[in-house]
């Protein structure tokens, strides 16, 4: 097929089937003489062909952007002029303009291109204009019109919310943008960091920075990350950084700045919430400039696993703040997370209900999926399944569904698989999982993922789950589950060496047991350790700990707490100090 990059707009005349019905001869007269005198010559002298008339619409052809703006905002203009009569009965028309990718069919125009521009059209008010972001930063400074950013729209039959533009006419009443719930999912922009050196290598640095950074971020499909042409427009302006967001239409800005001196160099960075202005997190790194690419993939990295969960943390908190009754889909996802790494049975279920109240919400919100499906692999990996076998094919279920909406989707794949792990198909878990890295390898639950899926062969290699929880922890060590990962890196080690009294198993247990929300496993191995150990009073501290957590836990729910295949020969080495335990306090069955 052929294809080519061209601005499309699409126009449609406001009730056009009432101003039939009222006087069906008077309209297509007005219609006739409209298209003649306004229409047509304004598209033929901007360069435009109509490609096609659809009843009461039209689709339009421009070689520019800026051409196709400057044409629709002359028609709205005229036809205000010209239609002075009763309000009801004025011709007014809503106009798209897109510019993007369409399949050439003879003289049509068909594909994405021309259903975004069609989407558009319809957001448009009566007598208005609504414009996609690539028209936006095409035409910004070029046409003399306020631009009012609408943020990212949901659009039918369009998979990823559609980041809109109205062009402001006098006399044009809009109604207030209400975006559908998916579109709630946080939006930021990166500016060019300031170089604060005379040295000109700095600002190649600083630019290769922020490119880099905004490439990662956008690896996380629950972010909608602005493009680096849009926010490399405001290279050395010194606008509000306030004022620069509501143009984007974004609710967090990442700004910086890069320092010289010598041979050190200094980057700070810094998120912003667009609304307030408040700074939500800040951060500085000192560095020897060696090897300019090194440490500008290490500065990247840096500022990425410092953005995201901070960003979601705060996301959380906004969502525990609001009623139910009032939350999107997106922000019953936040509230959910927020119940679900309680990692208590309240939470997980107080979770459960909100995940599902969010599919309700939209359907088709992949995220909601992934976190059904990694709320069923913690579910089993957790030993609270009742029904094990059932609950995996619906956690698979979830994960698949997630991939089927968006086949990007990290957390889907990830979640896959965990489960496909569960379910002894070692092959297509690593295939998932080496999908997922591929796709976001920023994730600190991705490398959660890696090292659960690989406990759960028949033969774990202790050496890989080590490392893993490690990066996990490297990645984001405020991660809500962070606990895990230590936890993690304590089995490794029993897998390795099996041998309860090393005080290196001991410290990796008990650091998941400096965490608030940990479960009470982290405890009883810690207690066992040290029972093991011969360090009595600590280990009654720890189970005291685990049964308060657990208070129907046992010796023999010990035994069988978790399913993955080594498990029984870790219960054998655990066994020494399971004995002690049971005369501290433990009950046998």
């Amino acid at each position: 097929m052929d294809r080519r990059l061209t601005t499309v707009v699409a126009a449609d005349l406001v009730g056009y089937a009432r101003l039939m019905a009222a006087d069906e001869e008077g309209t297509i007269t007005r219609l006739r003489a409209a298209r003649a005198e306004v229409i047509d010559p304004a598209i033929a002298e901007a360069g435009g062909r109509i490609v096609k008339v659809m009843g009461d619409g039209l689709l339009m052809e421009f070689p520019s952007p800026v051409a196709a703006t400057r044409c629709a905002l002359a028609v709205q203009k005229a036809m205000a002029e010209r239609e002075t009569g009763p309000e009801d009965m004025r011709l007014r028309f809503r106009v798209g303009v897109h510019l993007g990718d369409v399949v050439i069919d003879d003289e049509d125009l068909l594909g994405d291109g021309v259903n975004v521009a069609a989407r558009l059209e319809s957001l448009a008010p009566p007598g208005g204009i609504c414009i996609s972001r690539t028209v936006h930063d095409q035409i910004r400074g070029k046409v003399e019109a306020p631009l009012t950013a609408l943020g990212p729209q949901m659009v039918k039959n369009i998979p990823d919310p559609v980041e809109v533009w109205r062009v402001e006419l006098g006399g044009v009443v809009a109604p207030i943008a209400s975006p559908a719930a998916k579109a709630e999912r946080p939006s930021i922009a990166v500016l060019p960091f300031d170089n604060m050196s005379r040295d000109p290598d700095q600002e190649f640095l600083a630019d290769g920075i922020v490119e880099d950074v905004i490439t990662e971020l956008s690896r996380f499909r629950q972010l909608l990350v602005i493009a680096r042409n849009s926010t490399f427009a405001y290279k050395g302006a010194r606008k509000d950084v306030r004022e620069i967001a509501k143009e984007l239409g974004v609710r967090y800005v990442v700004e910086g700045s890069v320092r010289r001196a010598g041979e050190r160099i200094r980057v700070s960075a810094q998120l912003i919430e667009a609304a307030t202005g408040a700074h939500l997190w800040a951060e500085r790194w000192d560095r020897t400039l060696a090897d300019l690419f090194d440490l500008q993939d290490e500065l990247t990295r840096a500022i990425v696993t410092g953005v995201e969960p901070e960003l979601g943390a705060h996301e959380r908190a906004l969502a525990r703040r609001k009623p139910t009754k009032s939350l999107t889909a997106w922000e019953l996802c936040q509230k959910g997370y927020s119940e679900f790494v309680t990692y208590s049975d309240a939470g997980f279920m107080a979770a459960y209900d909100l995940y599902h109240e969010a599919e309700r919400a939209d359907p088709n919100f992949a995220l909601v999926q992934a976190l059904l499906a990694r709320w069923y692999w913690i579910w089993i990996g957790s030993g609270r399944a009742v029904e094990p076998e059932t609950e995996l094919r619906r956690g698979l279920a979830h994960a698949k569904r997630a991939i089927e909406l968006d086949d990007r989707l990290d957390a889907g794949y990830f979640a896959l698989g965990v489960l496909l792990a569960m379910s002894g198909r070692e092959k297509d878990a690593e295939n998932a999982l080496e999908t997922a890295t591929a796709l976001n390898s920023n994730h600190a639950v991705l490398f959660h993922a890696r090292a659960m899926a690989t406990l759960f062969r028949a033969e774990p290699d202790a050496d890989a789950i080590e490392e893993n929880a490690r990066t996990a922890l490297r990645v984001n060590p405020k991660d809500p589950l962070a606990w895990a990962f230590h936890f993690m890196i304590g089995h490794a080690g029993l897998i390795r060496g099996l041998d309860a009294t090393d005080p290196n198993i001991r410290e990796a247990y008990q650091s998941a047991c400096r965490f608030a929300n940990a479960d009470y496993f982290p405890f009883l191995a810690s207690a066992i350790c040290n029972a093991a150990d011969g360090r009595r009073d600590a280990a009654q501290r720890y189970l005291g700990e685990a049964l308060a957590r657990r208070p129907e836990l046992t010796r023999a729910m010990w035994a069988r707490a978790f399913r993955f295949p080594v498990w029984s020969r870790m219960v054998e080495a655990f066994g020494p100090g399971l004995d002690v335990l049971v005369t501290l306090g433990l009950p046998r069955e």
